[in-house]
């Protein structure tokens, strides 16, 4: 039996091709964070009022190893959050060097349907296909997302000499989360939160090394504005074994709380609200 994730993917792709062929007439995209047009344009329908509730902004360091169960969890649950009047954004980074620096998978919205007095204010017409729009628009959006976060995991035995969190976080917090105009903002960080960078390296003979949070602090060169933003980290001091497929899963308590602590301090300064510090499994949490 086919497992969730592909039954979605077959299921997705049949709906984006009838979402697809609603849009197909008139359907130009606002910018590149509008990738799913919007229903109410489509059927030349008024917005309804309140913004965007919530945006969540997904970033997949591309050099941390992520084993498939976890990678089919993380995205259930990115998915399951896509809801009305919620916009989802992935973004990929590891360093500032070839193809690896940080790029913008997806982002898009899901329109939030009307609410009853809405309802009675559309034509029966107006309001059936309004209907029909949502619902396809919203397993096309999951499908979607579903697709580029599977797609978005690095490859474990790929050599990435650098990882440049410092430098990414800095810039997506400034010029894409900060900037966001929802009343609620969440990042889900997927990376071991290893700098290994020109700044400074958080590695030592292949294993995490104990950080002094104060010393490495002050080398940061600059922090981000998160706008207050609460966030998730996922996967933090995972080190894949070189040449092998397997995970490390060990690591020294005090070496991790010494990691999280350097992050606490660091999320603070730039304006975020450090939630969860997954080392590595969010345990559901997110």
């Amino acid at each position: 039996m086919p497992d969730a994730r592909s039954m979605c993917l077959v299921a997705g792709k049949l709906v984006g091709i009838a979402y697809l062929g609603l849009m197909a007439a008139g359907s130009a995209f606002a910018g590149q964070r509008d990738m799913i047009p919007s229903c109410y344009d489509k059927l030349t329908l008024e917005k309804p009022k309140g913004g965007l509730k919530r945006e969540v902004f997904v970033l997949i360091d591309q050099t941390t190893a992520v084993d498939d169960e976890r990678k089919a969890s993380l995205t259930e649950d990115v998915v399951k959050k896509f809801t009305g009047g919620t916009a989802i954004t992935v973004m990929t980074f590891s360093a500032f060097i070839s193809n690896h620096y940080a790029s913008l998978q997806f982002s898009g919205v899901l329109d939030r349907a009307p609410t009853q007095d809405e309802r009675d204010d559309l034509p029966k017409r107006k309001l059936r296909d309004l209907d029909r729009c949502l619902t396809e628009q919203a397993q096309y959006g999951r499908m979607y997302v579903t697709k580029v976060m599977t797609e978005g995991f690095g490859n474990p035995n790929q050599d990435i000499a650098r990882s440049d969190i410092f430098s990414t976080l800095k810039d997506v917090s400034v010029n894409v989360v900060k900037i966001s105009p929802a009343s609620q903002k969440d990042v889900l960080l997927i990376s071991d939160m290893l700098e290994n960078s020109s700044i400074t390296s958080f590695y030592a003979k292949n294993a995490v090394r104990r950080v002094d949070p104060t010393a490495e602090l002050a080398k940061v060169d600059g922090f981000g504005d998160f706008g207050g933003a609460s966030i998730y980290v996922a996967g933090a001091g995972t080190i894949s074994v070189s040449g092998k497929k397997q995970i490390e899963t060990y690591r020294d308590p005090k070496t991790m709380d010494a990691l999280e602590t350097f992050w606490q301090s660091y999320f603070a300064k730039s304006s975020g609200n450090l939630i969860i510090f997954g080392k590595p499994a969010l345990m559901g949490r997110f």
